[in-house]
């Protein structure tokens, strides 16, 4: 409804001066205001046009306000991780320097000694966290990344089932490298006619899967003199003939294979319709399980080797049968009574891609038998049981010696690359057979050192901190990246060889034979991917926060600038047009009260 104002004649220039007088003291309110609160306004609509720069403004304001938070907490957590690297780095470092120079060690007790705190040092550099959140555990970031030591090596019987630990895998596997004879799984065959014995690899294999994973391999005999030695069998690999089924989209599986230098590499496989060319993490769908196995087959020879072993954490487990292999063996003899001097070499390869060799050289008659010779007996045949026996000797030295400290190495390295993934927790051995072969079922019944994240994305990708509009900084890490693997089975090496085999100190060259594996697996962590990369790639990323930082401030201090221009009211400029307002006011209220005094009377005298 509409209000009609009543007008009488003669109002017109009193109503435009009441208007005039509230239109000023509302000017000297806003004024006032504004003095006193040093804005130009208290609403965004009296900012008039600056408000949608003013609105924008503080937008970005507040936007750098968090993004400057998360840079301050994403600078803490660089740091602490840094400076885990840099312990981890330290202890890795001083430990292959102290090897390289003193490499008979101070004795086996003080170096395990120094292995276990070195190890400890380690876990707990990757036990870290900031903020609640563990700095080593991918996007795992509520539970530590990783057990404790302990468990690490004795288990942990808190379980169901009790989940076997490092020493008791590093005990399996050196009763598996070394036979029952402690021969390494070679034989040695009766002395037949012409004074000649058989060396040969282990022939209960029919299969060729042990010898594919265990014991010595015979690369070659020499002799000189009246002392022969001749290849009577040729070693040949064994190859998968059968799988249980062929791997369906998305399974996945680990595969070890031989490589040529042999040395052992595993690969973590996924089934999938579409492999890239050279990829080492897809496998191809198959029609069969012939097809599939022949696809295993041709994987591992485009590594240059070998399957084997597979290992499977699906339902079903992928089964693999394995075929086809064959045993190397020499004949061993007399060719009549040798010289002194006389001597045979046997050259024998390890599963961690070194060889050892085992000399034996013939001695006058009656000398006292040492490790490494044999007594010239009475005729050939004496002598003959003589080189036997001490070959015996010697073949069973370098298995207690350079392969017991193998078995340590292989199985920690084996240990440590080991997740929570499916099929990728540490092989483990099953005795049921003739011979000893890996289990193709994921172990249930192990510890896995390592409860983080388990894909196999960039490490660094799975923590990012937005440090911009269009800026993310990526700061994740996994405990169980390849170089700390390395540097853990290391230390943990080192601490767990006299308790999976407490009569190993008095063995004759074990401790060189394991420090100079160590110290082979603690390089490995400086390789292509390094420790040092990892830190380099954290080195990166604080400088990076610090740069986008300093660009935060710069951009807040221009937007602050522009906030200030919009909504701040200069002091001297509204001070000197409230005094302004408040003259004119009061010369108005002067005026208009003379006027209102104005009569006929007054203006006629």
């Amino acid at each position: 409804m509409t209000t009609i104002s009543p007008f009488a004649a003669g109002s017109y220039l009193t109503t435009r001066s009441t208007s005039q007088l509230l239109a000023m003291k509302s000017q000297l309110d806003a004024l006032t205001t504004q003095l006193s609160t040093g804005r130009t306004a208290e609403t965004y609509g009296g900012l008039g046009a600056g408000r949608s720069s003013s609105l924008t403004a503080r937008a970005t304001l507040s936007a750098l306000d968090g993004y400057d938070a998360g840079i301050d907490a994403a600078q803490t957590r660089v740091q602490l991780a840094s400076t885990s690297l840099q312990q981890i780095t330290t202890l890795t470092s001083d430990l292959r320097r102290g090897i390289a120079t003193n490499p008979q060690g101070v004795g086996t007790t003080v170096t395990a000694q120094l292995g276990r705190a070195d190890l400890d040092g380690a876990i707990d550099a990757l036990s870290q966290s900031s903020a609640g959140q563990y700095l080593f555990g991918g996007r795992t970031t509520d539970t530590g990344p990783v057990k404790s030591t302990d468990i690490i090596l004795n288990g942990d019987s808190t379980t169901t089932p009790k989940q076997d630990g490092l020493a008791t895998l590093v005990a399996q596997q050196k009763a598996a490298d070394l036979g029952a004879d402690g021969l390494g799984r070679l034989q040695l065959g009766a002395t037949g006619a012409g004074n000649t014995f058989q060396l040969s690899e282990d022939q209960a294999d029919t299969t060729g899967e042990t010898r594919a994973n265990f014991g010595f391999r015979l690369v070659s005999a020499t002799a000189t003199g009246a002392i022969t030695a001749a290849a009577t069998n040729t070693a040949t690999p064994a190859t998968v003939t059968g799988l249980d089924h062929a791997p369906v989209a998305g399974e996945s599986f680990r595969v070890t294979v031989n490589l040529a230098d042999g040395s052992q590499k595993s690969f973590d496989l996924t089934a999938s319709a579409s492999v890239p060319a050279g990829s080492t993490t897809a496998f191809g769908l198959f029609g069969s399980p012939a097809t599939a196995a022949a696809g295993l087959n041709a994987f591992a020879a485009t590594q240059g080797g070998t399957v084997a072993s597979v290992q499977s954490g699906n339902t079903p487990v992928l089964n693999a049968t394995f075929g086809g292999g064959a045993y190397a063996a020499y004949d061993i003899g007399l060719s009549g009574q040798p010289k002194v001097g006389d001597s045979i070499t046997i050259e024998l390869a390890l599963h961690d891609g070194t060889k050892t060799s085992v000399t034996l050289t013939a001695a006058a008659s009656g000398t006292t038998a040492t490790t490494g010779t044999f007594a010239i007996g009475a005729d050939a045949a004496t002598t003959a049981a003589n080189m036997k026996a001490a070959l015996t000797t010697a073949l069973g030295a370098a298995a207690a010696g350079p392969l017991s400290a193998s078995s340590t190495t292989r199985a920690a390295e084996d240990f440590f690359s080991a997740s929570t993934a499916s099929g990728q927790t540490p092989k483990r051995i099953d005795t049921s057979g003739a011979t000893p072969t890996y289990k193709d079922a994921a172990s249930t019944d192990t510890v896995i050192w390592y409860q983080g994240d388990a894909a196999s994305t960039d490490p660094r990708a799975t923590a990012s901190v937005r440090a911009g509009a269009n800026l993310d900084v990526p700061v994740g890490a996994r405990a169980n990246e390849v170089p700390i693997q390395k540097a853990l089975a290391g230390f943990a090496a080192l601490a767990v060889d006299g308790m999976a085999d407490p009569s190993g100190s008095t063995v004759t060259g074990r401790y060189a034979a394991l420090t100079s594996r160590t110290s082979t697996l603690l390089g490995k962590a400086s390789d292509d991917p390094s420790l040092e990369s990892i830190a380099v790639d954290f080195g990166l990323a604080a400088s990076t926060l610090t740069s986008a930082k300093s660009q935060n401030a710069a951009t807040r201090l221009t937007l602050q600038n522009t906030v200030d221009g919009v909504e701040s009211a200069p002091i001297e400029e509204v001070a000197s047009k409230l005094l302004e307002m408040q003259n004119r006011l009061q010369a108005s209220y002067q005026i208009t009260s003379s006027l209102s005094k104005l009569s006929l009377v007054n203006y006629m005298s």
